[in-house]
This record gives structure tokens, C-alpha cells and sequence, in this order.
């Protein structure tokens, strides 16, 4: 299943980035995207789901595991998560 998370952005926020995230273990994992400490958004990802989302662009991802009581298994740069157009093969 791929789902799409929006964050809401005002004015004075960066611009929004796409992300792509896939839970590749066989576990439930816990996402929450934040920046400044403020938490954009939480959300369950099941074992292989795939999610797409949006972001700003100085957000960062925490990963949590469900295995091992709610540990927080990393943290990582929105921006290593975002997605790029691929550019139009040579004719």
C-alpha cells in the first residue's frame, strides 16, 4: 500500500521536499517527521508498506520499532528520504 502524508506549511517555512519511505522489515515501525522540535506528523508504518510524503526541507525522520518496545532505531535527514524527477533519457 502506498500512501501520501502532506505536512501543512505557513509562509515562513521552507519549501516542502517528497519523500519516499518503505518499511523493509517485517516488523511495525513508528515515523515521525519533525523539524525545531516540532512534530509535523506520526504515522504506524506496517512491514513492507511503502509511503510517500511531504516535507520541509530541514525536517528530519525519526524511526521507531514496535519490537523493541518503542526504541528509536534512527534519525535521519528528510532530504536523504527525497524523491527526484529522473531526467528524460537522450533521443
Amino acid at each position: 500500500m502506498l500512501s501520501l502524508l502532506t505536512a501543512e506549511s505557513s509562509a515562513q517555512d521552507l519549501p516542502l521536499i517528497l519523500c519516499y519511505y518503505i518499511n523493509n522489515t517485517a516488523n511495525t515501525q513508528v515515523i515521525r517527521v519533525m523539524n525545531a522540535a516540532v512534530c509535523r506528523f506520526e504515522r504506524i508504518v506496517y512491514a513492507k508498506e511503502r509511503i510517500l510524503f511531504e516535507a520541509p526541507s530541514d525536517s528530519y525522520m525519526e524511526i521507531y520499532s514496535s519490537l523493541l518496545g518503542g526504541a528509536r532505531l534512527t534519525r535521519a535527514d528528510c532530504k536523504s528520504f527525497q524523491v527526484y524527477e529522473k531526467e528524460d533519457a537522450v533521443r
